[in-house]
């Protein structure tokens, strides 16, 4: 296939997949070349890529680039990013864009051990709240302290001195995502700086486009969540 086709699946309303990052970027990177299979949530992901081509895949995100499949979303960001030739920071940050790829995944998404049941939209929010987002609130705290302390001594409005970076999808992503579910409550007041960069993320077109994906019913679409009929 020649276009790049990103695998992404999202509960209407409630939560993307990691793929979510990916997605921001290509809109970030204004490609208009790609394209994005919606997944039904809380099926086996594998059998429905494999409708669309996929042969070997069956994790989000996944993006089928020509005769490839690519697995993971701080790998893939570095893949778009080094494609389109944008957004990868400065030579002498590749160490410190590095770090903040793996803090993204380490030190805050696989930290939840429960969270297939924060994607579950059957549970209600106590339930939530009971199973998995009480027992996390003292990690994500220290978590929130880390990109504070950064905010504080970097003058930045991103992570990296050199501007928005896809250090930033990855980070985002999470921040803004479990923000939203209150895991991270930066509405505290002990972390305005990090509240005022996830407000800055937000604000970005690229971050709002990417969320119209949201709400989207499971099929093939191109940039702008239209339809593809074509696949």
């Amino acid at each position: 296939m020649s276009n790049p086709r990103l695998f992404h699946v999202a509960v209407p309303g409630f939560v993307h997949s990691r793929a979510f990052r990916c997605l921001w970027l290509l809109e970030e990177l204004n490609a208009d070349d790609y394209e994005v299979c919606m997944l039904m949530p809380g099926q086996p992901y594998a059998p429905q890529m494999q409708a669309f081509g996929v042969r070997h895949a069956s994790k989000l995100p996944t993006l089928q680039l020509e005769d490839q499949e690519i697995t993971e979303s701080g790998l893939i960001c570095e893949v778009l990013a080094e494609k389109y030739g944008a957004f990868q920071g400065a030579p002498e940050e590749r160490l410190e864009r590095a770090q903040w790829i793996a803090f993204a995944e380490t030190c805050i998404t696989f930290r939840i051990p429960l969270l297939p049941t924060l994607m579950n939209p059957d549970k209600t929010l106590r339930e939530l709240q009971t199973q998995a987002i009480e027992p996390m609130r003292a990690v994500f705290k220290d978590n929130l302290t880390r990109f504070e302390a950064h905010f504080e001594t970097q003058d930045s409005h991103y992570l990296l001195k050199s501007g928005f970076s896809i250090a930033d999808t990855m980070c985002g992503w999470s921040l803004h995502t479990f923000h939203a579910w209150g895991i991270m409550d930066l509405e505290t007041g002990t972390t305005p700086r990090t509240l005022a960069y996830l407000k800055r993320l937000r604000a970005r077109p690229a971050f709002a486009a990417a969320e119209r994906y949201g709400e989207a019913t499971p099929g093939l679409y191109r940039r702008g969540c239209v339809p593809l009929t074509n696949d």
